[in-house]
């Protein structure tokens, strides 16, 4: 329940403009896990299946872009994922059929990612002023 209101919170919080010239430019969730570092072979193995599903997804417009992060210096915090949708509903969308290819193409590969990490934590953000390069 408390998910569910701190993301209703961000959401609402997210919508409203600051400044006249600020602008929503996307829906970004920030994933991380502590995995063991004994576990990150397998785990490895586990995201490539994860990597080419969210390649297609971003070829295919549901996605924006997709960024695989491993721990260079700082917390306990060692492996991340973040994903940018255009918009709440779009990451919604995005997730579910995340979530079905994925279960599809490798059964049981998520509740193994699972059992490799030991803490798991999202962080969902609206996305504002994204420059592009």
């Amino acid at each position: 329940m408390r998910n569910v209101v701190l993301l209703a919170c961000l959401v609402a919080v997210g919508t409203t403009p600051v400044r006249g010239q600020e602008r929503d430019t996307g829906f970004m969730v920030h994933q991380l896990s502590v995995c063991p570092g004994q576990n990150m072979a397998e785990i490895n193995e586990l995201n490539e299946v994860g990597y080419r599903i969210l390649d297609d997804l971003v070829s295919e417009g549901m996605l924006r872009a997709w960024y695989d992060l491993r721990h260079g210096w700082g917390d306990e915090w060692n492996v991340g994922i973040v994903t940018v949708a255009e918009s709440h509903r779009a990451w919604l969308d995005y997730w579910a059929e995340y979530l079905r290819r994925f279960r599809a193409e490798a059964p049981g590969a998520i509740a193994r990612f699972g059992e490799l990490c030991t803490l798991h934590k999202d962080n969902m953000y609206n996305v504002r002023n994204m420059g592009v390069g």
